[in-house]
């Protein structure tokens, strides 16, 4: 039996991380939750198939700040990037954090959060 995608969520605001953590169960994914960047950092990156982060955490480490970060330790590492911010605004600029990075407006549409997840996670791993 083939162990589920471990999906790392980093998002501050708690009842919208365990929506996603409900989202990705159902759909057979593992989720991991962080509600700041230090607990995001202190998961192991080469255990995770991606991560899905708020560019906003409200006080201290940034979603960017995590990007750059768990890249780091893992470069290839996928991330779905979710934000409140409008895609034209200077702090929703993923420009600099390398490789497979997609973004996704708030409120989040499930099925395009999964959508984009396998196809990062297939793009990373080479299958078409």
């Amino acid at each position: 039996m083939t162990a589920a995608p471990l999906v790392l969520v980093v998002e501050d605001e708690a009842l919208l991380a365990l929506e996603i953590e409900d989202l990705l169960l159902a759909a057979g994914f593992a989720a991991r939750l962080a509600s700041d960047g230090r607990a995001a950092l202190a998961q192991p990156a080469e255990r995770l198939a991606a991560a899905v982060i708020d560019l906003n955490l409200g006080t201290g480490m940034q979603g960017r700040d995590v990007i750059r970060l768990l890249r780091q330790r893992r470069p290839d590492l996928p991330v779905v990037v979710v934000t409140g911010y409008t895609p034209g605004a200077a702090q929703a600029d993923l420009r600099g954090l390398g490789g497979p990075t997609a973004r996704l407006q708030k409120p989040i549409d499930p099925a395009r959060l999964i959508q984009r997840l396998r196809d990062a996670i297939s793009s990373t791993n080479g299958i078409a």
